[in-house]
């Protein structure tokens, strides 16, 4: 290569434009483009993202918060999503929880975030069964024909079913062809019959 070939490649280096210059000009392109499809797409962005707020905001769970699993002897009871039994308490009746305090410590109620309308069941729970009930802190707890549904804290994982019949009080909440309807177990001495 002569001298001049030096030199010629010297001058085109310096009349191109660095690369940081053509990503900001392809940037300022793609940005312009961006907003005319916005502007002219007749309101469709803007109803796009209402409809994903909606979804977001409609106050229905979308995974089933309550199930059904065969639990030991007690046949097919309610369980959380995780596989945890789910309880009734006698007390609260239908459609108010009165386990507040070192009770609710002790049986943590099964609550949805505020907003939720409609309770999402696994496919042997009709939707009609599940609603909600607020407590006295004012969350959300979940309810099974009306009656309130606890955990148990002396549950260790899935499928115990330690709190059946404690305190005669606390009971596993059947499905209507389940043995455990008509199961009660003696109370215990002790414990958080409450």
């Amino acid at each position: 290569m002569t001298g001049d070939g030096i030199h010629e490649r010297t001058r085109w280096s310096k009349v191109r434009r660095p690369p940081s210059a053509r990503w900001l000009a392809g940037g300022a392109t793609v940005v312009v483009l961006f907003v005319s499809a916005a502007c002219g797409s007749g309101g469709t962005a803007s109803s796009a993202s209402t409809a994903t707020s909606a979804t977001r905001n409609s106050g229905t769970t979308s995974s089933p918060v309550v199930d059904v699993a065969t639990v030991g002897s007690l046949g097919a009871v309610l369980v959380t999503r995780a596989g945890r039994t789910l309880y009734r308490y006698a007390p609260d009746g239908t459609g108010r929880s009165v386990c507040t305090g070192e009770c609710a410590s002790a049986w943590p109620p099964l609550t949805v975030p505020a907003g939720t309308e409609h309770v999402a069941g696994g496919a042997r729970i009709p939707g009609s069964d599940l609603g909600t009930t607020t407590r006295s802190d004012g969350t959300l707890q979940v309810t099974y024909r009306g009656m309130p549904l606890y955990t148990y804290v002396g549950d260790a994982k899935a499928g115990d079913a330690t709190g059946q019949g404690l305190g005669g009080t606390w009971f596993v909440v059947p499905t209507s062809s389940s043995p455990a309807s008509t199961t009660t177990s003696p109370p215990s001495p002790g414990g958080h019959g409450y």
